[in-house]
């Protein structure tokens, strides 16, 4: 038993590691008892881990050790779709606190309780937001959200509705002991399921506070014709400060499956890294196997309802934000042709990236191009490649759905140093704009009105061609929004 070494291996539990024998259960057992006995665990560097389909997920609590070793993860024929292969999770188990309401922007809280907690509340109200409008169109959710409080009771994370009543609550203690997840190729036998929403998990999810992911590669082989979505092989989910890092990952191929609307075919989201309720999470130096300008394979990222992310020194072939972001800074990237795509609150801070998308920031008309807060761009290219109308921030709103909460651009944007390379442009224009029409039937008086920028500060915005850049093509509907250059 290498327990003696102060470490547990895989082949203790009877792991052959030839990449034929399965070796889950080993892998399950061997994690089970370093957890019991707080033992890291180490992979043996020569070996092939072949994963197969049984209903089994390996429980992480202590730091991990992959190093060089393989591990062949078949999804052809699988007992349970949803079942992850590791579970990185905590000793520390969620129990319900009681909140009679919360507000919007609250500081401090009066709870009993020690350490630092992670908290997620559901508003007891007869209310929906992000009522999705377009092939994928929904009902909306129930609002709710997740923040950290402090031993003193401070709120550290915004608050970003109003909870005149809380229907639910609950609390998990932030883990402070740091663990690390290190090495690891990973290859995916991609699934073979019917074109349809069934997001396969076989992955890793992440629900511990304060860990690292570092050093992983995922690829993805045996993509047919036909198969279902994955909802991201990392998989961060209601937790603080989780880091990945220096990994290498894959995008699926894109799968088409019948829309909301009749006779309407939809592409579906498929993922190899998602995001729900994280709070604090850093994304640093990940790049992709796929060129991120290739347009047969889905965005490598997507996120609902997180808080204070960051995207450093990452070549992936988009950003995502469904259900809002709160607070996101993205610094020294380079993201492809999905480019940028933004909804949520806060503070937007874009900084010495590059964007080969339509536009430099798509707001996501299907939650009603939303963004309650303000954008700052600095020292950024832009790449656009349109056939169409070339706008620097994209947005489509009607103003005759109800979404849920008002619609608003960012309201103040400022861009310190932005260049536009229209060398690659595969359509002739005079001059840029900042925003196009955001309605085709623009009228004045519409039940849910969309609320335009009020300003966007510009300086050391310049286009390789030397044509301008102006506020808009469409002035009727920017009647207060107003563009100054510095």
């Amino acid at each position: 038993m290498s327990e003696i070494k102060g470490f547990v291996k895989y082949e203790d539990f009877g792991a052959i590691g030839d990449g034929a024998h399965d070796d889950m259960p080993a892998i399950v057992a061997a994690h089970n008892y370093a957890n019991e006995n707080k033992l890291p665990v180490r992979a043996n560097d020569d070996a092939t881990y072949y994963i197969g389909g049984k209903d089994l997920s390996a429980i992480i609590k202590t730091s991990t050790y992959f190093g060089s070793a393989k591990f062949i993860v078949d999804d052809v024929k699988l007992e349970n779709i949803s079942a992850p292969i590791f579970k990185v999770e905590s000793d520390f188990q969620q129990y319900s606190v009681k909140i009679k309401e919360i507000k919007a922007g609250q500081k401090k809280i009066d709870l009993a309780h020690e350490g630092t907690l992670y908290i997620k509340v559901t508003s007891g109200e007869n209310r929906k937001v992000f009522i999705r409008t377009g092939l994928n169109m929904n009902n909306g959710a129930t609002p709710a959200e997740a923040f950290i409080v402090d031993p003193d009771n401070n709120i550290l994370t915004d608050i970003n509705w109003d909870y005149p009543i809380v229907a639910n609550a609950v609390a998990k203690c932030v883990d402070d002991e740091p663990i690390v997840i290190d090495g690891g190729i990973f290859t995916t036998i991609a699934n073979q399921w019917i074109c349809k929403y069934d997001a396969h998990t076989r992955n890793f999810t992440i629900t511990r506070s304060n860990v690292t992911v570092q050093n992983l590669k995922h690829y993805i082989t045996g993509e047919l014709d036909h198969g279902a979505p994955y909802g991201g092989f990392l998989t961060v989910a209601e937790s603080y400060n989780v880091t990945l890092k220096d990994c290498l990952l894959t995008p699926h191929f894109t799968y088409k499956t019948e829309s909301k609307v009749p006779g309407q075919m939809v592409s579906m989201g498929t993922y190899d890294l998602g995001f729900r309720y994280s709070i604090g999470t850093k994304v640093i130096n990940v790049t992709q196997t796929i060129d991120i300008t290739d347009g047969r394979y889905w965005g490598l990222m997507g996120s609902n309802y997180c808080k204070d992310m960051t995207l450093e020194g990452c070549t992936i072939s988009r950003f995502d934000a469904h259900c809002g972001v709160t607070n996101i800074t993205v610094k020294n990237c380079d993201l492809g042709y999905m480019g940028f795509n933004l909804i949520g609150f806060g503070v937007c801070t874009i900084e010495n990236t590059i964007i080969r998308a339509n536009s430099f920031i798509n707001l996501r008309s299907d939650y009603g191009s939303f963004f309650n807060g303000t954008v700052n761009i600095k020292n950024c290219t832009w790449h656009p490649r349109t056939s169409g109308s070339v706008k620097l921030v994209n947005a489509m709103n009607t103003g005759d759905h109800d979404f849920g909460y008002p619609c608003m651009m960012p309201e103040k944007i400022d861009i310190d140093g932005l260049y536009i390379d229209d060398s690659l442009l595969e359509t002739d224009c005079e001059s840029y704009v900042v925003f196009s029409s955001y309605d085709p039937d623009f009228s004045e008086g519409k039940p849910y009105a969309y609320i335009t920028s009020r300003l966007i500060k510009a300086k050391n915005l310049k286009s390789a061609s030397g044509k301008d850049v102006l506020l808009t093509d469409v002035p009727e509907q920017y009647k207060n929004s107003q563009l100054l250059f510095d």
